[in-house]
């Protein structure tokens, strides 16, 4: 069956076009295999390493750079932004209403020694007093309190104003690794405000006493050591801690840092030595051969390469199968083919192209940047059928899946990306709807895009770049679609949606004739239209080319309108002629309408519904009057083919509904009292009549269109036909 289906098709070209055909074929499959090998010998990867290298160890080679690299370091910026991260350090902040709320405390406590009460004040604020240094002070002679208590006072103020730090805040810097904080610039009453402090240098709360008894023994070495001790003991007891670690601005400020930390590039000219003979190898060396080598192709073997030919050239037939399966018009078949082959062509140089030079710029996920939707689009927009870009967009994807640097889901993702860009393609005529399918299309493109970012586990700032990138793939796309197609439809006057929308409006200078000249014809061709319109929206057909085909279908009538009985008005022109040459003009309209179509440049789709839409039927009326003449006046047996119509039996669905739809329209005007019931009745016998007659054979009719084509009959036919009432006449 298949081998019957390509020979046959391949008799619709002529032995020309064969060989544009077999040299188009044989060049697609030369593109798909080289450009793969010229990409794997790109010269970024012809370096070689004799041996795996470790960091630390000692180099056995020159390692010289065989042309300009550059990259990210995404481990070296790494390191560089924990590093700027970690130079922020721990910030500590000066708490007034801490340092105020011991101060007053302080100050306080000094009254009570003054009246020697300091065992009273301990008891009444609730301060643990572990050294019992306020019953010691109520015990210390009237006239030496005034000095412990301004000793006091003192030790108090210098603690505050040196700070005292949180000693679980310390003991958290400590462990992290720090051994200096920085202190929070700000305008409060701290001479440390915004200063760098050495751990060693500063006093932890728990750690007072020590350095008041120092300072003590310092500034007053004739103060006895009990009193000394004595001091230092109080104010212990009476300060905490009034500096605190910020966690919050810290890491703020952490993050701010190392934000401000541009990415490391690695720069490498042709020629440079990435690693040279004895000496040390260093991690960052590695990773930039690594990264050489990532950007780089593997080497194609022979083997593979036979592989991918045997591959390309399967996959090309199957191709040209789908083509000659899909594609309805067989005089189309060899322009379509070889338009979807030169532009297959085209569009695996610009993918070359863009494979080459893009991993130069940095862009190592180039999927969304191959220009794969354009030509499924416009074989789709060109055939009308979604199928033909489906085809193109499996052979594209294809040989993308074998071009050096492809990953597992890039055929499944330019799958996935063009089925959905030809999903939204609407067969429609209007501007907005090249606007709607390219809005639809570029979001459901960067989704997908996303979506395989995420299997990827890109980086979010590849994933937005790639999806934005595969949005403006497919805009561009849809705007070259718009340019080529008007182009590649007046070239080849092919019926696209848009061509047949200009072609359905009845104001031509050729249907303006016929509306003039035959204005009885030009309704009936109108009614044919709609009917067929309808009827072939019903079935899934082209309704645009059934209504343009149904519009000029009677075209031929123009030349002699009076001979055709709904042009006429009482007289009848073929009273005066003998049948046979009544059945020879009835027939000429076709042959006439063919000429005329040709003439003003219809499609060859459209010449075709003109030239079928009688088919080989037989003229039954004249035939049956020239019968009747025959028998009255004893003469010569009628042949039978004088009266049949010279055409071909529709070849299309939309032909084959096209002359349905004539022969209804024309045949329910002599109906009486027309209702849903007759219509069904009389219309059923026109459809047996014409398969009785095999006028239906060859137009790929099921009976489940039949019935649905009857119904869409009736339901135009009733509105036809509608009645009114009677106004009167006033």
């Amino acid at each position: 069956m298949k081998n019957r289906l390509v020979s046959e098709c391949l008799k619709a070209f002529t032995k020309r076009q064969r060989r544009i055909l077999y040299a188009l074929m044989a060049l697609t499959v030369l593109l798909g295999l080289v450009f793969p090998l010229l990409l794997s010998s790109d010269p970024r990867s012809v370096m070689t390493l004799t041996r795996q290298y470790r960091p630390g160890e000692l180099a056995d080679e020159d390692v010289i750079a065989p042309s300009d690299f550059s990259y990210i370091d995404d481990a070296a910026t790494a390191e560089e932004t924990a590093a700027a991260a970690r130079s922020v350090l721990p910030q500590f902040f000066y708490s007034i209403t801490e340092s105020m709320d011991i101060r007053n405390k302080a100050e306080a406590f000094t009254d009570a020694v003054l009246n020697g009460k300091a065992s009273d004040f301990i008891l009444q604020e609730g301060i643990v007093d572990t050294e019992n240094a306020a019953k010691r002070l109520d015990e210390v002679p009237d006239g030496d309190r005034p000095l412990l208590a301004s000793l006091i006072n003192e030790g108090v103020v210098y603690l505050l104003d040196e700070g005292v730090f949180a000693a679980e805040d310390i003991a958290e810097i400590t462990a992290s690794g720090y051994r200096s904080i920085m202190m929070e610039d700000s305008d409060l009453p701290f001479r440390y405000s915004g200063r760098f402090r050495v751990l060693e240098s500063v006093i932890v709360s728990g750690e007072a006493y020590e350095a008041i008894s120092l300072r003590a023994s310092q500034k007053y070495p004739d103060l006895p050591s009990s009193y000394s001790a004595l001091v230092s003991d109080a104010v212990s007891m009476l300060v905490t801690a009034n500096v605190f670690y910020d966690p919050m601005l810290t890491t703020s400020m952490r993050e701010s840092e190392a934000a401000s930390v541009p990415p490391v590039l690695v720069e490498i000219e042709r020629g440079d030595y990435i690693i040279q003979k004895d000496t040390v190898v260093t991690e960052q060396q590695l990773r930039t051969i690594q990264r050489i080598y990532d950007s780089a192709v593997v080497s194609i073997s022979p083997q593979k390469a036979i592989g991918y030919l045997v591959f390309l050239v399967l996959v090309v037939l199957l191709h040209v199968f789908l083509l000659f399966y899909f594609i309805n018009y067989r005089y189309r078949l060899s322009l379509y083919s070889i338009i979807c082959f030169v532009g297959i062509d085209i569009t695996l140089v610009l993918a070359f192209l863009i494979s080459r030079f893009l991993p130069e710029e940095g862009v190592q996920y180039i999927d969304p940047f191959l220009p794969f939707v354009l030509m499924p689009a416009l074989a789709t927009s060109i055939t009308g059928r979604r199928r033909v870009g489906f085809s193109v967009a499996l052979l594209l994807s294809a040989f993308a899946s074998i071009y050096p640097g492809s990953r597992f889901f890039s055929f499944f993702y330019f799958i996935a990306v063009i089925e959905c860009c030809l999903m939204f393609i609407r067969f429609g005529s209007e501007r907005l709807d090249m606007i709607y399918q390219t809005l639809f299309s570029s979001i459901a493109t960067a989704g997908v895009t996303v979506l395989v970012s995420f299997v990827y586990d890109l980086e979010f700032q590849v994933v937005f770049t790639s999806a934005i990138a595969a949005a403006l793939n497919v805009v561009v796309s849809f705007i070259f679609l718009s340019i080529i197609l008007p182009l590649i439809e007046k070239a080849f006057n092919i019926p696209t949606a848009y061509r047949l929308h200009e072609l359905s409006f009845t104001d031509t200078p050729t249907l303006n004739r016929l509306s003039q000249v035959a204005p009885g014809t030009f309704n009936h061709a109108k009614n044919v239209s709609e009917m067929a319109y309808d009827a072939c929206k019903a079935i899934g057909a082209n309704a645009d080319l059934a209504r343009v085909g149904g519009l000029y279908h009677d075209i031929g009538k123009a030349e002699h309108p009076e001979y055709f009985i709904e042009n006429q008005n009482g007289k009848n022109a073929h009273d005066e002629i003998n049948k046979t040459l009544s059945a020879a003009i009835i027939k000429s309209h076709v042959k006439l309408g063919v000429e005329k179509a040709k003439e003003i440049g219809l499609p060859q789709e459209v010449i075709d519904i003109i030239a079928e839409h009688h088919g080989n039927d037989l003229i039954k009326y004249f035939y049956n009057e020239a019968v009747r003449e025959a028998k009255e006046s004893r003469s010569s047996i009628v042949s039978e083919e004088d009266f049949r119509y010279n055409g071909h039996i529709p070849s299309t669905v939309e032909s084959a509904v096209v002359m349905l739809a004539d022969c209804t329209e024309a045949a329910t005007r002599t109906m009486k009292n027309p209702n849903h019931q007759k219509y069904d009745k009389f219309i059923t016998n026109i459809f047996i009549d014409k398969m009785n007659y095999r006028q239906l054979n060859n137009s790929q009719l099921t009976i489940n269109d039949l019935d649905k084509i009857r119904e869409s009959f009736i339901h135009y036919l009733l509105g036809r036909d509608h009645q009114r009432i009677d106004y009167g006449k006033e």
